[in-house]
C-alpha cells in the first residue's frame, strides 16, 4: 500500500462514527481489505448489541504467536471548540486533525497495513501474526474481554498494542477501577431532619472513612515500574432541593491500581467497610463495578521490546534526531489488562502506536510524519520478530 492509499485508509476509518460504539462498521470495511489480500478473518459481533463488533484475523502458520491489537471505537466528538470536522481528516501544516487520529485510528490503520506487509511476505514467516481488532475500548473493554474468552490470546508469546505512545516504548500499565458508590437514605422536609435519613452526610461519611482506609493501606506499596495507586473521587450527586433531605446520593470513584495493591485487595476493602456502615447506620451503602482491569508488566528484555527499541531508534537516527526510545509505565490502561488476564507470566506486552498528548481532546492532532513512520516500523517489527529476510 503506498502512500496515498495509507492516507485514504485513515481518512476512511475516521469518517466512520465509531463514538463508544457501532464499530461493527469498521469491522465489516477492513474485513473488505483483508479478502481482497487473501487474508482469513473473522468478524465477531458482541453479544449485547449487533452494531459492535470486533474483527480476528492471521497471516502465517504455526509458532511463534505474535498478537497485533487495534481498536476501532473512539470517545465523543460532541464538544464545542472543534476548529475543523472531526469526521474529516484535515491537513493543517505538519498536523493531521480529527477524532481518533491519535487514539487510535492511525495506529489501528498502520496495522491494518503491516497484515497486507506480512501477506505479501507470508511464505518467508516463521510463525503466526494475528491482527486483534477491538471494540469498547473507550469504556469497559467488552470487545478485548470477549476475545480473551474466545481462546484468541491462546499460544500468543507476545502481545503489541498500537495506542499512541509516540517515540517511547511502554511495557506496564496500571490496572483501573471505576466504582459507583450508592446511598440510600429517606426523605423529610429540611425543616424537620429527624423524620429523615440525609443520603448525602452518609455518603460523606463513609467516603471519608474509605479513602482514609485505602490511602493508609496503599501507603508504600509501590511498583518499580508503575508507582502507587492513585485514588480520586471524580463524581459526587445528592439532593434535589435546598429544602428536603436528600433521600438518595452517588459518588463515582476512579482507582488505578499496581500489582502491590491489587484489585482483589481493594475489593476487599469496600466490602468490609460497606458491611460495617450498614450494620452500625439507618441509611444503606453499596456498590457497582463499572471498569475492572488489571495491572500488566511485560518484562523490559523480552523479544519484542527490544525489537521495537532497536527498529524505533533506527528511524530517529535516520531523521536526524535523537536515537533513543525510552521504556516507560503509565498509569493508562490498554486493551492488554482484559487480553493478558490469563497468559502465562512473562508474556510479552508493549505498547507503541502513532499520537500525542491530544487524545480524547477537542482538535485532536497526529503529526503527518508519525504515521507514516509507524507504517514502516510496524512492518519492521514484525519483519525482524517473523524471520523474514530483508
Amino acid at each position: 500500500m503506498d502512500t496515498q492509499e495509507a492516507r485514504e485508509l485513515l481518512d476512511t476509518l475516521v469518517a466512520f462514527h465509531t463514538e463508544n460504539g457501532n464499530e461493527k462498521v469498521v469491522a465489516d470495511y477492513i474485513q473488505g481489505i483483508f479478502e481482497k489480500a487473501g487474508i482469513n478473518s473473522k468478524v465477531i459481533p458482541l453479544e449485547d448489541d449487533p452494531t459492535r463488533a470486533n474483527l480476528v484475523a492471521e497471516v502465517g502458520h504455526g509458532e511463534p504467536v505474535v498478537a497485533i491489537c487495534g481498536h476501532t471505537d473512539t470517545v465523543s466528538a460532541q464538544q464545542d471548540g472543534w476548529e475543523t470536522d472531526p469526521f474529516k481528516v484535515t491537513e493543517k501544516g505538519d498536523f493531521l486533525y480529527g477524532r481518533g487520529v491519535t487514539d487510535m485510528k492511525a495506529g489501528t490503520a498502520a496495522l491494518v497495513i503491516a497484515m497486507l506487509h506480512l501477506k505479501e511476505h507470508e511464505s518467508e514467516m516463521h510463525g503466526t501474526v494475528r491482527f486483534l481488532c477491538t471494540a469498547g475500548e473507550e469504556v469497559g473493554m467488552p470487545g478485548a474481554e470477549a476475545l480473551e474468552k474466545q481462546g484468541y490470546m491462546k499460544g500468543v508469546e507476545a502481545l503489541l498494542i498500537g495506542e499512541p505512545s509516540g517515540y517511547s516504548i511502554v511495557y506496564a500499565t496500571k490496572g483501573e477501577y471505576d466504582i459507583t458508590v450508592n446511598m440510600k437514605g429517606k426523605a423529610a422536609h429540611s425543616s424537620t431532619p429527624a423524620l429523615g435519613i440525609n443520603a448525602v452526610e452518609n455518603l460523606i461519611e463513609f467516603l471519608d472513612t474509605l479513602s482514609a482506609r485505602i490511602k493508609k493501606e496503599a501507603e508504600g506499596k509501590n511498583n518499580p515500574d508503575l508507582g502507587g495507586t492513585v485514588y480520586n473521587i471524580d463524581v459526587f450527586h445528592g439532593g434535589q432541593q435546598v429544602n428536603a433531605i436528600p433521600e438518595s446520593a452517588s459518588a463515582q470513584i476512579n482507582i488505578r491500581i499496581v500489582p502491590e495493591f491489587n484489585n482483589a485487595t481493594i475489593l476487599g476493602i469496600f466490602d468490609e467497610e460497606v458491611k460495617k456502615f450498614n450494620e452500625t447506620h439507618k441509611a444503606e451503602v453499596s456498590y457497582t463495578i463499572g471498569m475492572d482491569i488489571v495491572s500488566v508488566v511485560g518484562p523490559k528484555d523480552a523479544k519484542l521490546a527490544k525489537i521495537v527499541k532497536s527498529v524505533g531508534e533506527d528511524h530517529l537516527a535516520a531523521k536526524g534526531e535523537k536515537p533513543e526510545i525510552p521504556m516507560l509505565g503509565l498509569s493508562g490502561a490498554t486493551d492488554g489488562s482484559k487480553l493478558l488476564v490469563n497468559s502465562p507470566a512473562g508474556t510479552a506486552y508493549v505498547m507503541f502506536g502513532p499520537g500525542n498528548s491530544t487524545m480524547h481532546c477537542v482538535n485532536e492532532s497526529l503529526p503527518k510524519g508519525m504515521y507514516e513512520d509507524f507504517i514502516k516500523m510496524y512492518q519492521e517489527i514484525l519483519d525482524q520478530y517473523m524471520g523474514i529476510a530483508e
